[in-house]
């Protein structure tokens, strides 16, 4: 649930900002925790940011 609100605040600062964004929950987990070289934490979301 704590991921939602982090997610929804991204969204309105993106906004704010004039930036785009979208949230992607389906991913290699092992992948991303390579790519980041995280060990700990499980990745529950993927949030891009760029220019619309």
């Amino acid at each position: 649930m704590e991921v939602g609100h982090a997610a929804q605040n991204i969204y309105l600062q993106c906004e704010s900002m004039n930036l785009g964004t979208v949230t992607v929950g389906a991913f290699n987990d092992d992948k991303v925790k390579e790519l980041l070289n995280q060990t700990e934490k499980e990745p529950l979301y993927i949030m891009p940011v760029g220019k619309v």
